[in-house]
């Protein structure tokens, strides 16, 4: 299979993978939140900390509409919001407590489906899948002009149980 071909067939199987390997949304479904106020939460702790123009550029919202989400963030306790002493007209946002913790708990979700798939393959699979994703990983770097990091690859140690 000539290289062009090969990373067509990568990209499909990826795609593929998505969609097989896709969890339970119950998680998901249990959020009383909106996909805005989702989407600002990730985007909050991504940045660290941000403000409510930062935010709305983000969000493509208006100033009141990123009010009203940040508003209900605040009142679920999971952003907190500060003046910036620099600026006392503008607010800080920052992912409080409870956001980290729901943030981490969706995430952890995720790993311990994806753990249980690849609880199913063979040691030589694993180690394998540890190669290919460490390379990717490392290409995306260097494709983002970053400096490749080390990677410590799976412990390659017993079959999976």
């Amino acid at each position: 299979m000539d290289r062009a071909k090969l990373i067509e067939e990568i990209v499909r199987l990826q795609m593929v993978s998505h969609r097989v390997a896709r969890y339970k949304p119950d998680v998901w479904l249990n959020l009383d939140l909106t996909i805005c106020q989702l989407k600002s939460l990730f985007f909050i702790e991504a940045e660290g900390t941000t403000n409510a123009k930062k935010l709305a550029n983000a969000l493509g919202v208006t100033p009141p509409d990123v009010t009203r989400i940040v508003d209900r963030l605040v009142k679920e306790g999971l952003v907190s919001r500060r003046e910036n002493p620099e600026d006392r007209r503008m607010l800080i946002l920052q992912v409080a407590g409870k956001g980290r913790d729901l943030l981490a708990s969706l995430r952890e979700n995720k790993m311990i489906h994806l753990s249980h798939i690849l609880s199913c393959l063979s040691t030589e699979e694993l180690v394998t899948l540890d190669e290919g994703l460490t390379a990717l990983i490392r290409a995306a770097e260097v494709q983002r002009g970053e400096k490749p990091r080390e990677y410590l690859g799976s412990s390659r140690t017993g079959d999976c149980v």
